[in-house]
Formats: C-alpha cells, structure tokens, sequence
C-alpha cells in the first residue's frame, strides 16, 4: 500500500547566537584602502549596546562613528564628509572567532537625505565578512548616517528515506556548533502552533512515504 502525506515541518533553533546575531559577539573592523585587501586600519570590537567604534578611535578620520547591532552597521557623521574614489575606500566586517551563521547578504538598508551618489556603492559578502566600497559617497554635514544591513543564513532542514515503518534521516544545517536544534512537524497545517517554546509558524513541505 502506498500514500501521501503532506505535512508542515518547522525548525527552531535554540542557539542563542542565531536569534541575537552580532550582539554579544567579536567582530574585525577594517577600513580597506586604496584597494581592496590594503587594510588601512583595523579594530576588533565586541558587539553592544553602545556605539563600538567612537569617532576618536578611528585612526585616519574624525568626522564619523560606526555602531553595531544585531543584524546591521551604521556610520554616523559630524562633519561634512567626501570619500575619495579608488579601486577600494570603504569597510569591510568579520566575524572573528566564527561564532556568527553564515552572512548571506550585505546591502544598504536606509540612509538620511544628506548621504549622496549612494549608487555608486558597490558591496559584497562571503560567510563570516561584509564590506561596501563608500568611494565617491558625500555627506553633507553633522547628523547624516547610512545604515547596513547584515542577513545571516538561517537554519535548513533535509529529510531522505522516509518510509512508512521504516526509519529516515533529517539532516539541520546553518546551526552553530553546541547549539540546540528543535524539529516540530504538523499534519494539520502551517500553524501558527502553540508550543513549550512559544508559537511556531510551520513553513509547508511535501513529504513523499510509501509502506
């Protein structure tokens, strides 16, 4: 006999570090000039809740500052700003003891009406750095910024072998190492679903198994 079932699977990852991101974890910062791979200066800063690299701290100029969060960066300026164009005259990010899920995406996210020809940036990102090349940017004074935003790869689930009586294997990836992982299934529907941790939102896959 052979059927169908179509269920709902759903992960929740119990891993701190996926949920609060950048908070709390140790991260290079480094202005890349004149090309990319020159490192102009460096810092390695923990993520707060304050601002992680005040303007007197950054070496080569004064006129901004650049705070962390969760999932972005943002450089705050004081004074009126031009960056010079070159191959490289920007930031670049990293996650310096791997403790981050991978960063699947680095882009522009907002920046205040003084902030000009932001569509020369150009960014980029492989799995534990981020950077945006800011040369050719303006700023117009004191009170402008531009925010980054930082996506980080989530958990994903694979499942082979399901059988009806017979055993399968469901594979996670995208979880740090000794963190907790929590597979929920649902045959009704994608929820949400009240549970122990709280309520989960099924997300809906098809699951083929035969007896």
């Amino acid at each position: 006999m052979r059927f169908l079932v179509t269920a709902a699977l759903s992960l929740t990852a119990l891993t701190p570090s996926l949920s609060a991101q950048m908070m709390g974890s140790t991260m290079d910062a480094e202005w890349v000039y004149p090309s990319f791979g020159s490192v102009l200066e460096g810092h390695t800063v923990v993520v707060t809740a304050g601002v992680e690299l005040l303007s007197g701290t950054i070496i080569n100029d004064s006129k901004f500052e650049i705070d962390l969060g969760d999932d972005w960066v943002e450089f705050r300026f004081n004074a009126t700003s031009n960056w010079s164009s070159s191959s490289f005259n920007g930031w670049l990010f990293r996650d310096a003891l791997s403790t981050l899920p991978p960063i699947s995406n680095y882009s522009i996210d907002s920046f205040s009406a003084g902030i000009g020809n932001t569509g020369g940036i150009v960014t980029g990102f492989n799995d534990n750095e981020c950077w945006a090349n800011f040369g050719g940017m303006t700023v117009a004074g004191a009170g402008d910024w531009i925010r980054m935003k930082v996506d980080f790869g989530g958990l994903d689930l694979s499942a082979s072998s399901l059988f009806g009586g017979g055993n399968g294997t469901l594979t996670v990836t995208g979880a740090t190492v000794g963190g907790g992982v929590l597979i929920g299934y649902s045959l009704t529907g994608a929820g949400p679903t009240n549970t122990a941790f709280g309520p989960v939102d099924m997300s809906h896959r098809s699951l083929s198994c035969q007896s």
